[in-house]
């Protein structure tokens, strides 16, 4: 899918991003698991280095994950092959398919430089009875929030994660949150306040259920189509 940063942004840390994925909580897919939704097939778009298409593969019997971001992809292919799941450098636009049981994207679509288009576009490709669950990040004080929201909150969260990970994984989490890429792609970022976040997903996606989950908000919606 196109993306209004530079979509080589990913490229530089592919690895090291990888590797911060792992380390986090996991609260979207934890999330998408407590939906329930099982079925034929999955699509994953901006799947990143395949975390959520791995988990989808139990629910699906078939999944696609695409991404625009070939280092991503070929650290998917390499770390969570399955047989069910096809990892496609692809942008999601040219996807004409629209027979997904799941249409599915994880703070993906705050890069694209038309969100409706994109939200229509993912509202496209699920099939009739099928459901849309999509996370993005949302901000209220700030659009783009200043690097000192990142840097400062990864400090104070560092004896935590001590705990939680280990002094190792820790430190590397610590020095993810401050190193230079990282940040660069932070601040070329944009959100949406949880109430815009709501306004323009209740345009596009009627009677939605929404989940707040602190750094996003989540959505899912059931296309009541009969066919």
């Amino acid at each position: 899918m196109s993306i209004a940063t530079d979509p080589a942004l990913f490229d530089r840390f592919a690895a090291d991003y990888d590797r911060f994925v792992s380390l986090q909580p996991q609260q979207g897919l934890a999330w998408l698991s407590g939906l329930g939704v099982r079925g034929e097939r999955a699509i994953d778009v901006g799947c990143g280095s395949g975390h959520a298409a791995e988990r989808l593969a139990d629910d699906f019997r078939q999944v696609l994950a695409v991404d625009l971001s070939a280092p991503m992809i070929a650290i998917a292919r390499a770390r969570r092959a399955r047989p069910n799941v096809e990892y496609r450098v692809a942008d999601a636009f040219e996807i004409g398919d629209d027979g997904f049981d799941l249409v599915y994207s994880h703070t993906m679509m705050h890069h694209l430089p038309d969100y409706r288009a994109g939200l229509e576009q993912l509202k496209s490709l699920v099939r009739p009875g099928g459901t849309v669950a999509l996370i993005d990040n949302v901000s209220d004080l700030y659009p783009t929030p200043p690097r000192w929201v990142y840097t400062a909150g990864a400090v104070r969260g560092f004896p935590a994660s001590v705990r939680r990970l280990g002094l190792r994984d820790a430190w590397f989490e610590l020095r993810f949150w401050h190193s230079k890429p990282w940040l660069e792609h932070l601040l070329s970022d944009v959100y949406l306040s949880r109430v815009a976040f709501r306004r323009l997903y209740d345009e596009v996606f009627p009677g939605a259920t929404f989940d707040d989950l602190g750094f996003a908000l989540a959505m899912s919606w059931t296309d009541q189509r009969t066919g």
